[in-house]
Formats: C-alpha cells, structure tokens, sequence
C-alpha cells in the first residue's frame, strides 16, 4: 500500500484489531511489536481507533467511499479481463 500511494501518511488509524494492538486501553492503547517497529521504520503515528466508538471510524471510512466512488465514476464505462488490467487503469 505505501508503494501504491507513494509514500507514507503522517497518521495511521486502524481499526484497533487485536492483531495490531497488544492493550486496547481507551487513552492509551499498546501496539504489539511488529506494529511499533513498523512505525518506528516508516514514521508515521499509529492511532488505533477505540474500541466500541463507531465515530472513530466514520470519517476514514468516509474518506475511503470518496476515492472508491471517484475511481469507479471514471472507469464505469470500461471493461476489464484481468484484475491487473484493472489496476493499471487505476495507477493511471
């Protein structure tokens, strides 16, 4: 994904799987360690969204209707055979 974008976002906010969070604790939650030296060799801050608190996650989820609605408005008139076919039209 970050090879995708073309870098890294300043902030992460993921919606705090166990897999990712060791201590879910509302204020100040843990990342296990894979999680940390992932932030530790990319930069960005990682702030798991708190558990139970949909609100969290509206506006990421938000953002991502935005550019998902934005990419299929342009291709919706194209048709593809291949998902890799499909990928190139959306990297261009």
């Amino acid at each position: 994904m970050l090879t995708y974008i073309g870098g890294v976002t300043a902030l992460i906010v993921p919606d705090n799987p166990r897999s990712l969070v060791r201590d879910a604790d509302p204020y100040e939650p843990v990342l296990n360690r894979l999680t940390e030296e992932f932030a530790v060799h990319y930069g960005p801050v990682i702030l798991p969204a708190r558990r139970r608190r949909p609100q969290d996650k509206a506006q990421v989820e938000n953002g991502v209707q935005v550019v998902e609605r934005w990419i299929l408005e342009r291709l919706r008139h194209r048709q593809f055979f291949s998902v890799a076919e499909a990928d190139a039209a959306i990297a261009a």
